[in-house]
C-alpha cells in the first residue's frame, strides 16, 4: 500500500499527464489523513456535472458529494488513515486519465472501508481534477 505525500492542492505539476495525476491523488489523500476534508474536496471538479457511483447509487453534483462526506464525517477524528495500491492508470486523451486502484480507510488498525475506486481525471482550466469517480 502506499502511503500519501503532502502536495498543496492547486500545485499540480505541468507535463506528464499520468504523473501530474498520480502527484494529485497523493496530494488529495494527503489531506484526508490529515482529516481535511475541505481541502481534499479541492481535488475535485466543481461542477454540477461532477459524478460519484457506489453501491449506493449515483450523486451529482460537487456540493451534493461534498454534503455527503460532511454528513459521513462530522466528526473528524473518525476518517482514519487512508492507503491505496494503484491496480491501473492509463492516459486516454491528452487531457483524461483514468486511474483506478485499491484502497482502504483504517482507524486504530481495524478496517472502516475500502474496495476499488476508478477515477476520470481531467485537465480542467490548467488543473487536474477526477470528473468521475466508481467507488465499491
Amino acid at each position: 500500500m502506499t502511503t500519501a505525500t503532502t502536495l498543496p492542492a492547486f500545485a499540480m505539476p505541468k507535463g506528464d499527464a499520468v504523473q501530474a495525476v498520480k502527484q494529485a491523488l497523493e496530494g488529495q489523500i494527503s489531506a484526508w489523513n490529515k482529516g481535511d476534508l475541505e481541502t481534499a474536496m479541492t481535488f475535485y471538479w466543481n461542477s454540477p456535472e461532477m459524478l460519484w457511483i457506489s453501491k449506493n447509487g449515483i450523486e451529482k453534483g460537487y456540493q451534493e458529494v461534498f454534503e455527503m462526506f460532511l454528513q459521513d464525517f462530522q466528526d473528524r477524528s473518525q476518517m482514519g488513515v487512508y492507503t491505496y495500491e494503484p491496480l491501473h492508470i492509463e492516459q486516454v486523451s491528452a487531457e483524461a486519465v483514468y486511474f483506478v486502484f485499491r484502497w482502504k480507510i483504517e482507524l486504530e488498525g481495524k478496517r472502516l472501508m475500502g474496495g476499488v475506486s476508478s477515477q476520470v481525471w481531467k485537465n480542467i482550466a490548467g488543473r487536474w481534477v477526477v470528473t468521475s469517480e466508481h467507488a465499491s
